[in-house]
């Protein structure tokens, strides 16, 4: 079971300014992103993150004590069983990546803090 990730340089770019901008730490972005990925009905089983050569994280950090929810919820949306090392090097990466570029192009588009947070959780808007 792999128990650590490496995201590519541009979702940890990304992220870092998404970090710095929101004041918020990098892990807590991530399930943010992953949230905000698996809002797309898309599957992620396709994608194939350019390289990885950025930030690195341990599973822990990552999903902490939600890692079973974390799976379970991505597998619904894969529509299958997937196993450790597909759920989190895979498509938990997958849906990362996918997230950070969300939420980086509609951070981009508001680019106000506390605007882009409050739009994330008002459920009466729909972000695009």
């Amino acid at each position: 079971m792999s128990n650590k990730l490496r995201l590519s340089k541009e979702a940890s770019d990304r992220l870092n300014m998404l970090s710095m901008r929101l004041s918020l730490k990098r892990n807590i972005l991530c399930r943010i992103a992953v949230g905000r990925s698996l809002s797309v009905p898309i599957s992620v089983e396709d994608m194939q993150p350019k390289d990885n050569d950025g930030f690195e994280f341990n599973r822990y950090t990552l999903a902490g004590d939600f890692d079973e929810v974390f799976k379970a919820v991505i597998c619904q949306h894969a529509g299958k069983y997937l196993d450790d090392d597909q759920y989190f090097t895979y498509y938990f990466r997958n849906h990362i990546e996918r997230g950070l570029e969300l939420l980086y192009n509609e951070f981009k588009k508001i680019n106000s803090p506390i605007d882009f947070l409050v739009g994330l959780f008002d459920s009466s808007q729909v972000l695009d």
